[in-house]
């Protein structure tokens, strides 16, 4: 006889932990499935918190070569990967004992190991245990895509699953992909010692941010020594003993291990959806503004839906995929979604890109300010970047008060944390001269952000020209 529950959640990452918690708070009793045998997900183990605490380690490492390189530093030793790895482990532990199953379970939330199918419209088989539930969550994320690269499958090669599991570094990386997941890991790795090449099939990288994002990044990534080749197709891939030879468009890379970034699938076929009614597309589930599938019963959240795959997204549709799933009437909201590239430096987006602007808004305008040009990155001897903010006119208000903000690319020193002012703007639709009205602390990094919002009026760029870094150009 099956286990009965209100809400049965099908995945143990960010997006059903998030649901979970939703349902049961809503007072629905809860099932949530997991695979594996710890909850978490690919963000806790195999993504954002391995990832972040390796480039952490890089960076310290290359900002120690620069000052000895300025002469402030006698040396710098070479850095041990294994203590490396050890850190990164040790960081991955740490956060993990916030997703305890114990959290979960003192919650009344029972956690239940095993792969899912559906063997019915309202059951689930999970490794030969009957649940039936009410309504089910959708939150099975989504994996590492394997591009049909010929000799591929006869060559060991990393994913974002397996490369955090390194205990060695390796000496001649390739990184198939120049998305933000292999230019991450690139130059990560090269900073800690690795030769590092990378292939792109497109002509430049990042091609979902503004272009010169784009440019400044492969502008810096070639400077450091990271070998780049663009709009290069990898052709075939073989093993020759202990070597990995990748042949690609623009020559032969030869190296000791293949990273593969190049792209993500989803995940939805493994539990036969289609059956039960919900419509499924390249294993990405449909939702709605509500996070229901095409199955009125069943709801689904995170990287399966295919959508913005980011953990913050993941969070917001499984908490409105687990009120729903008990009953409420949440309605997503991803008008304003900002997003972090940790390369070094940042870069942050939130919004339409210039080009993404004209061609929907008739009226646009375009304010930019170069980091070289910001106090604080003088300071810290770290210019390259810049700050770009997209305005529309507004709708009977014109251009009063500098429009709205519909979109903004920030590179640079912290951009990840200087991009949320903007977010915030948006979300509330506030003037974009509100930007540079708020007095902002001198000499704090934020005066980026004001000091291009003050590009949007005559005496902001007066004030620009003459160096100054307050003012209130909008008043």
């Amino acid at each position: 006889m099956a286990d009965e529950f209100e809400v049965i959640v099908v995945g143990g990452g960010t997006a059903g932990l998030t649901a979970a918690l939703a349902a049961r708070h809503e007072g629905a009793s809860v099932a949530l499935v997991e695979r594996e045998e710890r909850i978490g997900g690919d963000c806790t183990f195999y993504g954002c918190v391995p990832s972040k605490a390796l480039i952490e380690i890089a960076q310290t490492v290359f900002d120690a070569r620069r000052l000895a390189a300025g002469g402030i530093l006698e040396s710098v030793p070479a850095p041990s990967f294994a203590q490396v790895a050890a850190r990164r482990d040790a960081v991955v532990a740490e956060v993990a004992r916030d997703e305890r199953d114990e959290r979960f379970t003192a919650a009344g939330i029972e956690i239940v190991r095993g792969r899912a199918q559906f063997s019915g419209e309202h059951e689930l088989d999970v490794s030969g245990r009957a649940l039936r539930g009410r309504r089910f969550v959708i939150a099975t994320g989504s994996e590492p895509a394997v591009p049909p690269l010929p000799g591929l499958e006869t060559v060991p090669f990393l994913s974002n699953r397996s490369v955090f599991a390194l205990v060695e570094l390796p000496r001649r990386l390739l990184v198939l992909g120049g998305g933000a997941i292999g230019l991450e890991l690139a130059q990560a790795f090269h900073r800690l010692g690795s030769d590092v090449s990378v292939v792109e099939l497109l002509e430049r990288l990042l091609p979902g941010e503004e272009p010169e994002a784009g440019e400044l990044a492969a502008e810096v990534l070639h400077g450091e020594g990271v070998r780049l080749l663009l709009g290069a197709e990898a052709r075939s891939v073989r093993r020759e003993g202990d070597e990995v030879v990748l042949e690609t468009g623009a020559g032969t890379l030869r190296g000791d291990v293949l990273l593969v970034a190049a792209g993500r699938r989803g995940t939805a076929e493994q539990l036969r959806l289609e059956e039960i009614g919900v419509r499924c597309e390249h294993g990405y589930v449909q939702i709605d503004e509500g996070c229901r599938t095409t199955a009125r019963h069943v709801f689904a959240a995170g990287d399966v839906t295919g959508g913005l795959q980011f953990t913050h997204v993941a969070s917001h549709q499984g908490s409105v995929a687990g009120r729903n799933a008990a009953g409420g009437r949440a309605k997503r909201d991803e008008r304003v979604v900002p997003w972090i590239t940790f390369l070094d430096p940042e870069i942050a987006r939130v919004g339409l890109t210039e080009t993404q602007a004209r061609a929907r808004h008739r009226n646009v305008r375009i304010a930019t300010y170069p980091m070289n040009r910001v106090d604080r990155a003088r300071v810290a001897g770290r210019p390259a970047g810049f700050v770009k903010l997209v305005t529309r006119r507004r709708p009977l208000l014109g251009w009063a008060g500098g429009g709205e903000l519909v979109g903004a690319q920030i590179v640079g020193p912290r951009a990840g944390e200087l991009i949320q002012e903007c977010a915030l703007a948006m979300r509330t639709r506030a003037f974009a001269g509100r930007l540079t009205q708020t007095i902002h602390a001198y000499p704090a990094m934020s005066l980026a952000v004001q000091q291009a919002a003050a590009q949007l009026f005559p005496l902001g760029r007066v004030l620009a020209e003459r160096g100054e870094n307050s003012g209130s150009p909008a008043d």
